[in-house]
């Protein structure tokens, strides 16, 4: 045997001593720990999926744009400091008549006067006649939450992979 060969064979066998020597966090905390990673990592993709949505449609490319009249705005949270309004009103699509104006929601609102009229886009995910403001605002919220998105899809990414690794 050579002094090369029996030195990789020494390395070998203190690498394999040390794998067996380390100490792994129990069963339990290993499937814990991979349910948890799976868990941000579907949670940030779709919060990533819905918020490049919700900016698409916020600069206007897509979904049905117009103009939403305000009839009233409601806070659905008078309890708390975070007031979270919605107003309901009437949307006429851009190149339309009042007669092709129909019913239905703003979200995601301010708390607007009644007559109001916004610029909105009708929303793609979610119920019909539901609609969102387009404009900086609501496309920089947009980009804002879609951040937070990719960072909780990375996070579950390490920590599958962490946890996964750990079955080894």
């Amino acid at each position: 045997m050579t002094t090369e060969t029996a030195r990789e064979s020494a390395n070998t066998r203190d690498k394999d001593t040390e794998q067996r020597g380390k100490k792994r966090p129990a069963w339990g905390w290993r499937v814990l720990g991979l349910l948890f990673g799976f868990v941000l990592t579907v949670g940030g993709a779709a919060a990533v999926v819905v918020n490049v949505v919700q900016g698409a449609q916020a600069t206007g490319l897509a979904g049905e744009r117009g103009t939403f009249t305000v009839a009233y705005c409601t806070d659905n949270n008078p309890s708390s400091k975070n007031s979270d309004y919605e107003c309901d009103g009437g949307f006429v699509p851009r190149g339309g008549e009042a007669a092709d104006r129909r019913s239905g929601t703003l979200e995601n609102a301010g708390d607007y006067p009644d007559g109001r009229k916004l610029d909105v886009t009708e929303n793609m995910v979610g119920s019909p006649g539901v609609f969102r403001e387009t404009g900086v605002g609501a496309v920089l919220a947009s980009l804002m939450w879609m951040c937070f998105g990719v960072i909780a899809l990375a996070a579950g990414v390490y920590q599958s992979r962490k946890w996964l690794r750990s079955f080894r």
